[in-house]
């Protein structure tokens, strides 16, 4: 479980699960659901396992716990375990659309080559995190793959895409010593802590300030709810955060929370059934 990181699984999951329903307006079609789902988590736990076969050196310096460099498991069985879950995913996405089997290849292909080699690259690394995690919401639309899908999807994608750039950013602050030794080249090791910082909390106020644009546009009273009780707070709280390292560590804590409540929020606040709440 802690080598696929289930948690980061689920979200992806749900991602998939919320992009179809909001895509949809809430027309079940189970059978699809099911499938997206089930296609972005395999497809997601595979690039998680392949990273940590790929970061094993790395880990030893920054998280000697992980399974692979504590040897609770082996290189080559993660390579197994990592290429059998991309395989399963990719035959599932088949029994939906030609355009959802083009995406599972290709968003494969783009995580083993973060994981080999654009990692090491820095931003340009980050920008394909923040891209193959905003497909798992972009793909739930793709699922669905009808009437006006697109222009209720993008909104949620965007976003998505944004706040995994910025946890992208304070993780590479998170990792800075592994990486220095490492010769990894990320915003923090190549502009430093104090810059990678800067950069990561004026992105986070833009997210906070164009936050409450879906509620005007057609989103429910639900997402500004939401928004207000969860998104924003634990937003704020990773904004305040110090300029150091520990400071990033609870930082990326409080993201992956602010990013699972902006799924429910956009999940909920597409409830068509909930537009009675509108002023």
């Amino acid at each position: 479980m802690q080598l696929v990181r289930i948690h980061n699984v689920i979200g992806a999951a749900l991602g998939a699960i919320m992009g179809f329903l909001v895509s949809s307006q809430w027309y079940l079609e189970l059978k699809e659901i099911l499938i997206s789902a089930l296609v972005v988590g395999l497809i997601a736990a595979g690039g998680y396992v392949i990273n940590d076969v790929y970061d094993v050196e790395i880990d030893k310096i920054n998280k000697p716990y992980r399974p692979i460099p504590s040897g609770q498991i082996s290189v080559n069985k993660a390579k197994t375990l990592s290429i059998a879950l991309f395989v399963i995913g990719i035959a599932l996405s088949i029994l939906l659309n030609i355009y959802a089997t083009v995406i599972a290849i290709l968003t494969t292909i783009g995580l083993v080559y973060y994981a080999k080699d654009l990692k090491k690259t820095g931003f340009y690394g980050n920008l394909l995190v923040a891209t193959t995690t905003a497909l798992s919401i972009f793909y739930g639309g793709v699922a669905f793959f009808s009437d006006n899908w697109l222009l209720r999807i993008i909104i949620p994608t965007f976003y998505s895409f944004f706040l995994t750039l910025i946890r992208e950013i304070v993780k590479g602050i998170e990792d800075y010593n592994g990486d220095l030794l490492n010769n990894v080249k990320t915003l923090a090791t190549t502009l430093g802590i104090n810059k990678s910082w800067r950069i990561a909390k004026i992105l986070l106020i833009l997210l906070l300030v164009i936050s409450p644009l879906p509620f005007f546009i057609g989103f429910n009273l639900i997402y500004i709810v939401i928004l207000i009780a969860c998104f924003i707070p634990f937003t704020i709280l990773s904004v305040i955060q110090k300029e150091t390292i520990e400071g990033a560590s609870k930082a990326r804590t409080y993201l992956k929370i602010s990013a699972i409540a902006g799924i429910i929020a956009f999940l909920l606040g597409s409830l068509p059934l909930l537009s009675i709440f509108r002023p």
